[in-house]
């Protein structure tokens, strides 16, 4: 049994959230990771440091940030390795507060740009006094070109540079509280997701619907005014604007109080790094398993070469080497592991002799050499297995690629030529629907990985494809809101039925967009990138 290295985070008591880390730190270049918990009502920061900026921007908008924020009032912010430094060199409060070294739960050791404060009181009051006199300056500013407007009875510019020191302040309040600026929502959304951070900024603006607020579109109106050469005259606005700036400045200056405070006194008072190696393997889930795939069938190996947590449910990806472990095989395993683990988990299993890995390395080396390491081993049947003679040097190429390909675009046209039936027959259309969906996703493997799987069960393909390719998950929202348990109902329909189809328009519209998605993906997969020119796959 190879030992497996578990990060853990007992800080957190979010088990959820764990998972999702683990995986983060294995498929990206995580520096750090601080965690504050929060002071009801307020809430708790998880602080990532990462490398790029790109993966900051990306990881930031997936789902599960919102939903940890949701359910469990965490609030996770992605920070890259430049924009940080440079908050911290400007004595930004926040980067200051929540970035203590009392607050890390995961440092990586081999990284030189960790962040690492160390500056006591006294020199960082210097550097905040410094950092709140800049925002004072620039908003005096602001302040001055409008009583000059105000006085040239320049109403139009009057609004939009009160709406461009709103936006200032706003910019200043997401810093202070959620540690980003959010500049690509409008205004209302602004305001919206701020409330739940302070809800005394309700007291300044009253709303015109659910979701918008009345100064906002005022603004709004003023911008097209100016867009259109019109004026608009409500002067009387310009008082009631300024109350309400007024009132988010001074929600500025109690944030920057408390946490000059809050630095001061040392708020975060453990000074015990939470995080931890795990050398032992403590895994309970991966110990069953194991234990019933060699109750199933004779193995020499087993890889566990991916893992992933969506939707509170954990999926380990398991590669087995092993003799007469067919399909059939696999679907009895998996039904075995659900009824002992139960619903919160997930496998993924492949299983192939070593004698056809050895034999097909011309074609699936990559696939396989990016498994087959001990850092994935979680188990051996013996000391002395053989190793893989692999080809050296190995030129991957999609041998046979315009045999997958073009079935599986035959297959669409078929499909898309009976959705347009005039006659609205739609007789084995869900047969077509199923033959699609598995020869996409063994053609869209084979082309991202140089693997192509057996003929898996629908859900096993499907899951391959995210291994695949991370970015294919942002169609699970097609799958989850199918009119019918989607991977069943593909299954089902492998196997012809000599029976009447009972499709409505409804549901033959849900599997159109589903074909017309994926198909699209496949397409600029294929014949974009240029894997295959138009006259070879026609």
């Amino acid at each position: 049994m190879k030992t497996l290295e578990k990060l853990s985070f007992p800080k957190l008591e979010n088990e959820y959230l764990e998972n999702i880390l683990r995986q983060l730190v294995r498929k990206y270049n995580i520096i750090q990771i601080f965690f504050t918990r929060g002071q009801s009502p307020t809430f708790s920061h998880v602080i990532i440091h990462i490398d790029k900026s790109i993966d900051a921007k990306k990881l930031q908008e997936n789902k599960w940030v919102k939903r940890v924020k949701k359910r469990s009032e965490i609030d996770v912010n992605f920070i890259d390795s430049l924009k940080l430094q440079h908050r911290f060199s400007l004595g930004d409060p926040f980067i200051e507060f929540y970035c203590q070294p009392s607050a890390l739960i995961y440092q990586n050791e081999e990284w030189e740009y960790s962040l690492i404060i160390t500056r006591e009181w006294k020199k960082y009051k210097k550097r905040l006094n410094v950092y709140q006199n800049n925002f004072y300056h620039d908003h005096d500013l602001h302040i001055s070109q409008i009583q000059n407007l105000i006085s040239e009875g320049s109403s139009n510019s009057v609004f939009t540079s009160y709406a461009r020191l709103i936006e200032y302040d706003l910019e200043y309040l997401e810093e202070l509280y959620r540690g980003n600026k959010f500049t690509s929502l409008s205004l209302d959304e602004r305001i919206s997701n701020l409330i739940k951070y302070i809800p005394d900024i309700q007291k300044y603006f009253v709303k015109n619907s659910r979701s918008k607020y009345y100064l906002i579109d005022l603004f709004i109106k003023a911008k097209e005014a100016i867009t259109d050469d019109d004026s608009i005259y409500e002067n009387e606005m310009y008082e009631a604007i300024a109350i309400s700036q007024h009132g988010l400045c001074r929600l500025i200056e109690k944030r920057f109080d408390e946490f000059k405070k809050m630095i001061k006194k040392g708020f975060v008072q453990n000074k015990q790094v939470a995080c931890q190696i795990d050398e032992k393997p403590n895994d309970a889930i991966l110990s069953v398993s194991i234990e019933t795939i060699l109750q199933s069938v004779e193995v020499e190996e087993i890889y566990l070469y991916h893992q992933i947590t969506y939707a509170e449910k954990t999926t380990y990806y398991l590669m087995l080497i092993a003799v007469g472990a067919g399909n059939e095989k696999l679907r009895l395993i998996n039904l075995f592991l659900k009824n002992k683990i139960g619903g919160k988990y997930d496998f993924v299993l492949i299983s192939h002799s070593r004698y056809w890995i050895q034999t097909n390395l011309y074609q699936h080396q990559s696939f396989f050499a990016n498994i087959i390491q001990d850092k994935h081993r979680i188990y051996s049947s013996s000391r002395y297995l053989p190793e893989f003679h692999w080809e050296i040097p190995h030129n991957p190429y999609h041998d046979d690629l315009h045999f997958y390909y073009k079935p599986t675009k035959d297959i669409a046209l078929q499909f898309f030529k009976i959705v347009t039936n005039t006659k609205e027959n739609y007789q084995g259309l869900e047969y077509f629907f199923a033959l699609f969906f598995m020869s996409f996703c063994r053609t869209y493997i084979f082309v991202k990985t140089y693997y192509l799987p057996n003929y898996l069960s629908s859900r096993m393909l499907w899951n391959i494809c995210i291994y695949a390719d991370p970015d294919m998950r942002k169609y699970n929202y097609l799958i989850e809101e199918f009119w019918s348990d989607f991977f069943p109902y593909l299954d089902r329909h492998m196997t012809l039925h000599h029976k009447l189809s009972n499709l409505n328009k409804e549901e033959v519209n849900q599997m159109n967009i589903i074909v017309s998605k994926l198909l699209y993906e496949l397409h600029n997969l294929v014949i974009v990138s240029g894997l295959l020119l138009d006259n070879e796959q026609n």
